[in-house]
């Protein structure tokens, strides 16, 4: 008994205590700070004009075509840094042989352009982002050499496209 007593007289000078924080009218004030991350996002894109990207590895059938395989990639990002993108592209290799036969890659075109190749790789763009969002989109074309289709065997043949990434200073 003596336990709930003392129980109920704290209570009781507590309200006295509470009651008079009430009329208190000072103003508190708390400051929020953010940043927005930066982010990169490249990749093939799922068709010509679309912003969305392929979440898996995209396949081009029929790449021996004379118009040539047709590739989309996109980049979008916010980062202002100096960025360099070029693709790595091995040449056609037969597959389920025990000595695959191999087409090479006879040209390779960005938006209709020759692509300039640089250390083995086909430069594809080059650029230093603006303050805020950007996205490019632009269109390789790989080709073959048509004349020497004849020579190689029936088969299935599959050329890998790897693009990479340098940013600069």
């Amino acid at each position: 008994m003596k336990r709930f007593l003392l129980i109920l007289y704290v209570l009781l000078l507590g309200i006295p205590l509470t009651l008079g924080a009430v009329g208190n009218t000072t103003s508190v004030s708390i400051t929020l700070t953010t940043s927005v991350p930066g982010y990169l996002y490249h990749g093939f894109l799922d068709a010509p004009g679309s912003t969305a990207f392929v979440a898996s590895s995209p396949t081009v059938y029929d790449a021996f075509n004379p118009a040539g395989a047709v590739l989309n990639y996109g980049i979008k990002t916010n980062v202002g840094v100096p960025l360099k993108v070029k693709a790595t592209i091995d040449p056609f290799e037969e597959q389920d042989v025990v000595t695959p036969a191999t087409v090479p890659i006879d040209q390779v075109e960005i938006d209709g352009t020759p692509a300039v190749l640089e250390a083995g790789k086909y430069k594809i763009l080059e650029f230093t982002p603006s303050s805020g969002t950007i996205f490019y989109a632009h269109t390789l074309t790989v080709f073959v050499d048509q004349s020497i289709l004849d020579s190689k065997p029936i088969g299935n043949y599959v050329s890998n496209v790897a693009i990479d990434i340098e940013t600069g200073s």
